[in-house]
């Protein structure tokens, strides 16, 4: 087994673990919580209701101040979402709590603002990245292949790829601790959203298997590549007291990868398939 390779990893979850808070499919905001519209053109209404009057428009990116929450719901995007009373510029007046932003992450010219959807009964995450003060922004909608509802947002500038502008990193919490169920990486490339790659992890009693990425600017990285990572491996499951596992055995396959035309050249995924149909 590559000790190296799985402190790696470990080490860098954890970091991630450290950097985002725990997030849900239905946020809940704190009163007196500063959030921020996900929506744009959003409709302040003065009761929470879409029959009641609109108060004004507000446009994506907007601060809002939670103010309390309302005990009415209404189904957007496929969630079921409370009515939030919040306040605007010293006015108040309600906002269904789909159209604000889970959380807010920001780079010194690029804000992005994450929403959930569900759609026949699948989970997508839906991030959009502020360009410029003008309100002007780009998607991704990815589906969400977690084993639970809980994840993280990372987010941290090109980590030494030089041609993509920022690396975001949706972590999927694991339903047990101490373990990765993988995540998917968004990449920022000339003013676009794309999402490069998803990455899987499991584990159980007496086997485990991760795949992941290695940029320039972690340890044991590699200028101008970015390193796919797959290992698969198993352990007895009767523990020796004294010296640990009886045996253990591990196999790791490294694909070195650029990134061009707005994808990972190669697909790490088709050289796996086809190593193992040797």
């Amino acid at each position: 087994m590559n000790k190296f390779i799985i402190l790696f990893v470990l080490a860098l979850n954890c970091s991630f673990a450290q950097d985002s808070n725990h997030l849900e499919i239905n946020q809940e905001f704190k009163i007196n919580q500063i959030v921020y519209l996900f929506g744009d053109n959003v409709k302040l209404r003065n009761s929470p209701s879409i029959d009641s009057e609109v108060v004004k428009l507000l446009t994506i990116g907007e601060p809002l101040k939670i103010i309390e929450k309302s005990s009415e719901t209404f189904m957007y995007n496929g969630i079921n979402s409370p009515w939030y009373k919040v306040e605007h510029n010293n006015q108040q007046g309600y906002v269904v709590g789909g159209l604000i932003s889970i959380v807010e992450k920001k780079d010194d010219n690029v804000r992005f603002l994450f929403a959930t959807e569900m759609v026949d009964e699948k989970l997508y995450i839906i991030t959009r990245a502020l360009l410029n003060p003008n309100t002007e922004y780009v998607e991704n909608k990815s589906e969400f292949l977690g084993s639970n509802y809980g994840f993280t947002i990372n987010f941290y500038n090109n980590r030494g790829v030089k041609s993509i502008d920022n690396i975001l990193f949706i972590n999927y919490l694991p339903e047990s601790c101490g373990a990765n169920s993988g995540g998917y990486y968004l990449f920022l490339d000339n003013d676009n959203l794309y999402k490069a790659i998803d990455v899987l992890s499991s584990a159980d009693i007496g086997f485990w298997e991760s795949e992941n990425l290695i940029f320039p600017d972690d340890p044991n990285g590699e200028e101008g590549k970015i390193i796919y990572f797959q290992e698969h491996g198993q352990y007895s499951e009767m523990d020796n007291p004294e010296n640990g596992h009886t045996w253990e055995k591990s196999s790791i396959t490294k694909v070195n990868l650029k990134w061009v035309n707005h994808k990972l050249q190669p697909n790490p995924k088709t050289i796996i398939e086809n190593i193992n149909k040797e």
